[in-house]
């Protein structure tokens, strides 16, 4: 049964055991993704399969979730799909990054603990785009659509006739 990966673990043990932990999260409890969607409604869910390399503890994180955002063209909530993965170097001292490979992400895990359901939703937060917009043709019309014709505005004129009344004041 799927954790839901709240609750700090001990990433430094979970690697030494070369253990995989399945979760599914409620995307409310996952705060920093909620204020960013439409609705906080549904679950997240992935995995963190942890295992040491180069005495490193590395965590090979994986999601999907079908999360309500909003979109960018006609501001009405959309599904959006997200789905993708890393491999990340958990670190206890920031110090310990210099020596990381470039391919990998990293994160700090201070004391070797760490919630697994914070690096997934780093990289749901990571995964999501900046404009999420409906596919073309597909936002629900939210304006009615001009011809061309009526585009052009009918011109107002505004001080077409001050030039006729300062010149009637003046012979007063």
């Amino acid at each position: 049964m799927p954790e839901d990966g709240l609750v700090e673990s001990n990433v430094a043990v979970l690697a030494d055991e070369g253990r995989q932990v399945e979760l599914a999260v409620p995307v409310t409890r996952l705060t920093r993704l909620a204020e960013m969607l439409a609705s906080s409604d549904g679950t997240v869910t992935g995995s963190v399969a942890l295992a040491r390399e180069e005495g490193r503890a590395v965590a090979d994180v994986r999601f999907a979730a079908t999360l309500t955002v909003t979109c960018q063209r006609c501001l009405a909530p959309m599904p959006l799909e997200l789905a993708g993965g890393s491999r990340v170097v958990l670190l206890e001292r920031e110090e310990d990054a210099a020596g990381v490979p470039q391919e990998f992400e990293t994160t700090l895990a201070p004391n070797g603990r760490l919630p697994l359901a914070g690096l997934i939703e780093e990289e749901l937060l990571l995964a999501l785009p900046a404009a999420p917009r409906h596919a073309a043709g597909q936002c629900p019309a939210a304006w009615p659509v001009m011809r061309e014709e009526d585009a052009a505005p009918e011109v107002q004129r505004p001080f077409a006739q001050l030039g006729e009344l300062l010149a009637g004041r003046s012979k007063h």
